[in-house]
């Protein structure tokens, strides 16, 4: 059964404590014991961005979030907008006939303003990456980012609200590492770990899992971070996919990387989704976790009573499936260095906005003397699992025009696809030979 528990957070500029059920989410928090009905549930999923809320200046999905994982911070809804006059995205929105039927401003204006918070003077490329995780029904897109371009510059600079102390108890948001594992080890099968909460939650949805067994493992510090230590990489598994794609560190690292997660999903969704929650839902089309298998990369487990370090490769066993043990948290995620490396992460989906990729490829090497040196490939959405692409490889390694060839035969031999709703499984083979040729096209000319 929910536990009823007490949650501080600051809420449109004001302070707010309240108690609220272990398993509600944010967006019913808001609409229900709030009254902000602005905020407004569509999909429920994370696609629609109809519910997009800042939390701590950022865009989320309040669908995606826990009310528990609130507390403490700090929560912007479109209510919050306007003190005595319309803000100037409102004003652009309505001059330019940009409001359409309405039903998915709200969550534009929220995502719009996130955009101008960070980047008072935006692109139009930059308005469309900022709203590319928002529906409009009525297909108002120009309008919409035509409005955004003139609201920037008259939008009054982000105020930093002051932060109210987190009020949840520590059996439902830990605040270190021992304690989130003493969780795990007292009620191992019975409680689970949320982070992001962009993928259990969807599960939560569909009534695969009950959301009164989560505990928020987000206050965890030793968990986050991107750091350099000795001769490796380190990445906290609690690190969201956006401050990894914002990496200059992963950039130089792990080039494949940084690419990899500034594809993962809308903007709202790499504002949540973590590394390590990324890592344990095991899906072979994560975008992700491709560029860690050619990173060579190494997760550190930890339980109350061990730690172990699992090469990323011996880490899935199958489909959502990992070696984690019940009572294990992914604490991090450590990358060797390796001088001079190339990376280039390239995927096929259905769009060119946030969508599952249907393949993906990620490619790392090293050159000498303008010949392979070392060549790393891996393959996503082509296998139960993620996997590395041995024979193409060795066929790389070679060097030239003719071992690209003979590397985009032995890619098609080594993917495993299947047939599904978003693709077949030939189609996908094939695919896989024509990222990989622009991948490492795209290493050539660097």
């Amino acid at each position: 059964m929910a536990e009823s528990i007490e949650v501080a957070f600051t809420l449109n500029r004001r302070p707010l404590r309240l108690r609220v059920r272990s398993d509600r989410r944010l967006l019913d928090v808001l609409r229900e014991d709030c009254r902000l009905i602005g905020t407004k549930e569509g999909c429920g999923n994370g696609e629609c961005g109809s519910c997009t809320v800042l939390v701590d200046g950022r865009a989320v999905h309040a669908c995606l979030m826990m009310a528990l994982q609130a507390d403490g911070s700090t929560v912007e809804t479109v209510e919050g907008l306007a003190e005595n006059a319309l803000h100037p995205l409102q004003d652009a929105l309505i001059e330019g006939g940009a409001v359409h039927c309405g039903a998915c401003v709200p969550g534009f204006l929220m995502a719009a303003k996130a955009v101008l918070d960070a980047t008072p003077s935006p692109s139009r490329e930059d308005i469309r990456a900022g709203l590319a995780g928002n529906l409009c029904r009525c297909t108002g897109y120009g309008k919409i980012v035509s409005a955004v371009s003139r609201a920037a510059g008259m939008a009054a600079p982000a105020r930093a609200a002051a932060r109210s102390c987190g009020a949840s108890p520590s059996y439902f948001r830990p605040r270190s590492l021992e304690e989130a594992l003493e969780i795990l080890a007292q009620r191992s099968g019975e409680a689970r770990p949320v982070a992001g909460g962009t993928e259990v939650l969807v599960r939560a949805r569909e009534g695969r899992v009950r959301l009164d067994t989560f505990f928020d493992i987000t206050a965890v510090p030793e968990m986050l971070g991107i750091e350099e230590r000795g001769l490796e990489l380190w990445i906290g598994a609690l690190t969201t996919l956006a401050d990894v794609a914002a990496s200059s560190l992963v950039a130089q690292r792990a080039p494949s990387l940084r690419t990899a997660c500034a594809f993962a999903g809308p903007p709202q969704v790499r504002n949540r989704a973590t590394v390590g929650g990324t890592l344990a839902v095991a899906a072979s089309w994560a975008d992700p976790v491709a560029p860690f298998f050619v990173a060579d990369a190494v997760v550190e487990i930890v339980s109350v009573s061990s730690r172990r370090d699992v090469p990323i490769a011996s880490f899935f066993t199958g489909p959502g499936e990992t070696v984690l043990a019940p009572d294990e948290l992914i604490v991090g995620v450590r990358l060797p260095f390796r001088d001079g490396v190339r990376g280039a992460f390239r995927r096929l989906a259905q769009r060119r906005g946030p969508s599952v990729a249907k393949v993906s490829v990620a490619v790392a090497m090293t050159f000498r003397e303008g010949r392979p040196d070392w060549v790393r490939v891996a393959l996503g959405a082509a296998a139960p699992t993620v996997i590395r692409a041995h024979e193409t490889e060795r066929a790389l390694m070679a060097g030239g025009y003719d071992a690209l060839q003979h590397a985009k035969e032995a890619i098609r031999q080594e993917a495993r696809p299947i047939d599904d709703l978003r693709s077949t499984g030939e189609y996908r083979r094939e695919m896989a030979a024509v990222l990989l040729e622009r991948a490492i096209r795209e290493l050539v000319e660097a």
